[in-house]
């Protein structure tokens, strides 16, 4: 996983200049529907990085 996210960052640094935004979504629960890591809140989470695109990083859940 950290070479994956090692790859992100990279590939970030390099293309955020481009207009190209990669970014990372840590994901620290487990992913089933009608939990806390509702596939759809998780969707919701990823959404909002890529909206916002003033970060390059997110946990989920925040503060994990």
């Amino acid at each position: 996983m950290s070479g994956i996210r090692n790859y992100a960052t990279n590939l970030h640094n390099e293309l955020k200049e481009k207009g190209v935004f990669v970014g990372h979504l840590s994901i620290g629960t487990m992913i089933q529907v009608g939990t806390a890591g509702d596939p759809d809140v998780i969707a919701d989470t990823w959404y909002n990085l890529f909206q916002k695109k003033d970060h390059f990083e997110e946990t989920f859940p925040a503060n994990f």
